[in-house]
This record gives C-alpha cells, sequence and structure tokens, in this order.
C-alpha cells in the first residue's frame, strides 16, 4: 500500500461502465480512501452532496450527461473540488475531449485505458 495524503480521503467515481467503476472503486479503497462510485450524472450534486468528496474522477463519453458537463456543474457548485477527467475517446479521439476538460476547469486528464498507479500519482499530485 502507498501512502496517503489523509487531507484527501473522499472521492466520487461517475463512470458508466461497471467494470471500470468497480475496479476503481476496489483498488481507491485498498489504499485508503473512502469511495463513492456512481453510474449516472443524473442528480450528481444531490447524490453527493452528504458525502462531501474531495476528488470527483469523471468518465467523459456517458449515455445520460457527459463528463464536460459535469465538470463545468460541479465547478460552479462545489469549486473546492479536485476533477480528473477520463476518456478512452469517442466520436473524436480521447485527447481532445481531456483537453475540453482541462480547459474547462478538470485539474488533470487521464487517457484510458490508464493504470491504476497513474492514477494513484494523478491524486497523489492533486494534494501536493
Amino acid at each position: 500500500m502507498i501512502p496517503l495524503d489523509i487531507s484527501m480521503k473522499k472521492i466520487v467515481i461517475v463512470e458508466d461502465d461497471q467494470v471500470i467503476r468497480e475496479s476503481l472503486k476496489e483498488f481507491l479503497e485498498i489504499n485508503g480512501y473512502e469511495v463513492m462510485a456512481i453510474e449516472s450524472s443524473i442528480d450528481l450534486l444531490q447524490k453527493i452532496s452528504s458525502f462531501k468528496p474531495d476528488i470527483l474522477i469523471t468518465d467523459i463519453i456517458m449515455p445520460d450527461k457527459d463528463g464536460i458537463e459535469i465538470i463545468i456543474e460541479t465547478k460552479k457548485y462545489l469549486p473546492n473540488i479536485r476533477l480528473i477527467a477520463i476518456s478512452g475517446g469517442g466520436r473524436i479521439d480521447s485527447e481532445s475531449y481531456l483537453n475540453t476538460a482541462k480547459y474547462l476547469g478538470a485539474d488533470a486528464t487521464l487517457k484510458k485505458p490508464f493504470s491504476h498507479k497513474e492514477l494513484l500519482d494523478c491524486i497523489l499530485n492533486l494534494t501536493k
């Protein structure tokens, strides 16, 4: 287990792919984080209001509301939350989506597929 910065302990994952969502949740919990994993971004702010996450990890391409909308909405209502955008692409390459996410307020981006270590490094860099 890698030592954590205990100032950031709560993470929300918004990912429509169940395998990815559960894999990330399990890995982060093993590393000491409290994790809320959400399949759908509908009513996201309402779902996480009592959880009070430090970091939100969102996929970009999802069926109900895309990650770009989530980033804009979240930054508006929770300006201090750290955001990580993840994407494997869609109609355009993932780099374009991730560049847009970064421009709109994502603190970090990861292109799928990424390793658990890359994700953990990204989270730890956000706590510096």
